[in-house]
């Protein structure tokens, strides 16, 4: 009877009237102020405003709805499957939704819908892994961008997979602190051939050039990422390296210059297919003649063995205590050494010109630093 008569009261009243009129029945809901009946002619007569051809009056309903804890399940998921702007408040908003709502509305609800999904404060797992497999740029790019998203590092691959070539999306990747070395490797990839086949820096350094350019970022960045991992993660970092032909003896030289001593022995383990804890123990021990031999197992030149030598015994005079010198000089105390310790031609120009290079990179990253720490 109630429904009838609102029926017959909307026929005649303005989208306008007919949008405050749902305002204050949802308010009335939200608030607990009817129970019993009047709560069940509340809820129908909402109900029965699903179907008003106003998206303005189902947008009122939507607003209030979203807020409320005591709504009933069906109103909310009517007002989620709406047109975008009714859609996005409920799934964006509503915390009465479940995981299995969520989900639901991921895979079979609008795009609109999945970017406000996205944008939720909290993302669970399960529904991140439905955006990440089907969801639209847009979509991804929310989640990405959204530090309240819980994201397995399937999805992270999936994400990478899809959207790799999107600028935005690869930025909001890299920017996250909980994505794989794995999947953050392949986008530095993706980036570094990005930049070398840019027209701005082929025409201002050459096409050649800024590859260079281009390869020796990426064994940077490549170098950095386990500094903080376990050991399992470097491990298995290393073997994503060696599966995607990224090891190269520029990278091996860098990891052991700058000190990253377990992603260095980890990519000697991949090339030699040694244990690690074999490779470890070489290296701690330091015997010359089993390092030739680790060197030979892995392919690297007889020429490089003079640097693996000197530089694993600067460590570990550092890592002992016995040496003040500064882990960012290391790479110059290294020409110092290589240059007076051993006849020319003995070790190869090339170690020696990336020496140079990550001298003067490194003394550049501590100057940068101690400015930092100065103007904080």
């Amino acid at each position: 009877m109630i429904v009838q008569r609102f029926a017959n009261w909307a026929a005649t009243a303005t989208t306008r009237e007919r949008a405050e009129a749902a305002t204050m029945l949802a308010e009335t809901l939200v608030e607990g102020q009817a129970s019993g009946q009047d709560r069940e002619a509340i809820v129908a007569t909402l109900t029965w405003l699903l179907d008003d051809p106003a998206p303005s009056v189902r947008l009122a309903m939507a607003t209030v709805l979203s807020d409320g804890f005591d709504v009933p399940r069906s109103l909310l998921l009517s007002l989620a499957s709406d047109v975008d702007s009714v859609a996005r408040i409920i799934a964006g908003r509503s915390q009465l939704l479940s995981d299995r709502d969520l989900v639901d509305l991921a895979a079979a609800g609008s795009p609109a819908a999945r970017i406000a999904i996205a944008e939720r404060p909290l993302v669970p797992l399960p529904v991140s892994a439905v955006i990440a497999e089907i969801g639209e740029a847009e979509a991804a790019l929310a989640l990405c961008r959204n530090d309240g998203a819980a994201i397995a590092s399937l999805s992270f691959s999936r994400l990478a997979q899809r959207f790799s070539a999107r600028g935005d999306i690869r930025e909001a990747l890299l920017g996250r602190s909980d994505l794989p070395a794995e999947t953050r490797h392949g986008l530095m990839i993706e980036a570094a051939d990005v930049l070398a086949q840019s027209d701005f820096l082929t025409n201002l350094l050459g096409a050649d050039q800024a590859r260079s350019l281009a390869t020796l970022a990426c064994e940077r960045a490549t170098s950095l990422f386990c500094e903080e991992s376990s050991e399992q993660q470097t491990a298995r970092f290393a073997g994503h390296l060696r599966a995607s032909g990224t090891i190269t003896l520029s990278l091996i030289i860098r990891t052991l210059v700058s000190g990253n001593i377990d992603l260095f022995t980890a990519l000697l383990s991949e090339l030699s297919d040694l244990s690690g804890k074999r490779v470890v123990s070489i290296v701690a021990d330091g015997r010359t003649s089993s390092l030739r031999a680790l060197a030979s197992s892995c392919g690297i030149p007889a020429n490089i063995l003079p640097l693996f030598s000197e530089a694993l015994e600067v460590w570990r005079a550092i890592a002992r205590g016995k040496s003040h010198v500064r882990p960012a000089a290391v790479p110059a105390v290294m020409l110092e050494r290589l240059g007076s310790a051993y006849p020319v031609g003995t070790v190869s120009s090339e170690v020696l010109a990336q020496l140079r290079r990550l001298a003067a990179e490194t003394e550049r990253d501590a100057v940068r630093e101690d400015a930092r720490r100065i103007a904080a």
